[in-house]
């Protein structure tokens, strides 16, 4: 009986804590405020917004929020939470940057995206690589990267743009504040990690 005992309080060991969002339990009740939230600090960060004369995506915190809710929450919980997000955008809540509001304009594929970035690095943060600023500047860059994949494949041809006007205005435009984005995530996650002692 013992024997039994014992593999399962290991297995229950390992699975708690995998992202910072675990150390308050796992209930539903609990999952469904924390993903609430995630949605909240998503809007909230899409809010912080610079339109560029140049090209109809704006520089903005969006994907910044995303990568917080994702890492945060872990990848079920904060792939919801950016769903959620688009969701109250698509029915008309002031949600998203600008005044967009609906599906029909060119950076809509970017929102859709931000669902990517929050799941890619809500698996790598469950996987440990949260807690080192190695690993947390590759989980950071392959999640922000993420976002283009969609942003570009809705822009490019909903603007009617080549592929060329397609990068020049929905890439490179945003690869120095990406960096930015990046470096401040690869920062803070291991240091709040440290801070609370996990490991």
């Amino acid at each position: 009986m013992s024997s039994l005992a014992i593999p399962a309080a290991t297995t229950r060991t390992a699975t708690q804590g995998r992202v910072l969002a675990d150390r308050f339990g796992g209930t539903l009740t609990r999952d469904i405020a924390l993903t609430a939230a995630g949605t909240a600090v998503l809007t909230l960060f899409a809010q912080i917004v610079v339109p560029l004369p140049f090209t109809p995506v704006p520089v903005s915190l969006a994907t910044l929020g995303a990568l917080v809710v994702g890492t945060t929450l872990g990848m079920r919980r904060g792939a919801l939470a950016a769903l959620g997000y688009l969701l109250l955008g698509v029915v008309g809540a002031p949600v998203f940057s600008g005044d967009n509001q609906g599906w029909a304009f060119a950076s809509f594929g970017y929102i859709v995206g931000y669902i990517a970035v929050a799941a890619v690095s809500g698996r790598l943060a469950e996987r440990g690589a949260d807690r080192n600023i190695v690993t947390m500047l590759g989980s950071a860059l392959v999640a922000s990267a993420s976002v283009y994949v969609f942003g570009l494949a809705w822009m490019i041809p909903f603007a009617e743009m080549t592929l060329t006007e397609g990068l020049s205005k929905g890439l490179v435009p945003f690869l120095i504040g990406d960096a930015v984005k990046i470096a401040v995530a690869a920062g803070v996650f291991p240091a709040l990690n440290a801070l609370i002692g996990r490991r």
